[in-house]
């Protein structure tokens, strides 16, 4: 992660915990942040969500802001098909992009951009927006600009979901869960550290593997051990 990007994240996150968050400046600084870190050329906000109209939250440029709204109108180009799709949308050449978008492909080239990628802001189940990503010429390492646009949009959508308020009770009652997930983890260490004859930190490391491999959170996975030793034992 390059200097700019961890200063990006370090902004947004410093951002959250104020309780005078607003939410279109931080979009605002995000935008402008996502497009130094990217080393791209302009970056546009989609918003869509349950809203019946699909709206331009935030753009880096005026012209942008234009290409999105177009995207709006015709129901079609790489935001509309990253919200759609729930999965990103790119393309990396000129020629691509007239081709998989048409008439909004050609709009993107001709104000100059030679590479698009759309990064859909994802929440569970529901897709909230994309975020839009133009360079005058294709990224380098593509993998490597994928992988921080996705994490970049799905900070904005955090920012966007973040409750302004919450009570000493919702407080409590999340650290109190936090803490219970802990302490299965530190259940499951043991269990697998006795089972396995290995060193504590060990255990954990298989632990984490195995939650990974298994696709389940390291609470779930934690969970599942101790309820499987428990078993053995009957």
């Amino acid at each position: 992660m390059s200097a700019t990007s961890t200063q990006a994240f370090a902004r947004v996150v410093s951002a959250l915990v104020r309780e005078d968050l607003d939410v279109v400046t931080v979009l605002a600084d995000l935008m402008a942040d996502a497009c130094e870190s990217l080393e791209a050329n302009a970056v546009g906000l989609l918003m869509a969500g349950d809203l019946r109209e699909p709206e331009v939250m935030s753009a880096t440029t005026h012209s942008v802001g234009e290409l999105e709204l177009y995207q709006i109108q015709v129901g079609h180009g790489p935001c509309v098909d990253a919200v759609r799709t729930q999965m990103v949308a790119s393309a990396t050449t000129k020629d691509e992009i007239e081709e998989r978008w048409g008439e909004v492909g050609q709009a993107i080239t001709r104000a100059g951009y030679a590479a698009v990628s759309a990064y859909p802001l994802r929440w569970r189940k529901t897709c909230l927006g994309a975020l839009n990503v133009f360079w005058l010429e294709a990224p380098k390492a593509r993998e490597e600009s994928d992988a921080l646009g996705q994490s970049l949009a799905d900070i904005a959508t955090i920012v966007v979901l973040h409750p302004e308020h919450l009570s000493a009770d919702d407080i409590s009652a999340r650290a109190r869960s936090a803490l219970e997930g802990r302490t299965v983890i530190e259940q499951a260490k043991g269990v697998l550290a006795y089972l396995n004859n290995v060193p504590v930190d060990v255990a954990y490391g298989q632990l984490r593997a195995r939650a990974m491999h298994e696709g389940r959170s390291l609470t779930d996975m934690a969970g599942l051990v101790v309820r499987e030793a428990a078993s053995r034992k009957r």
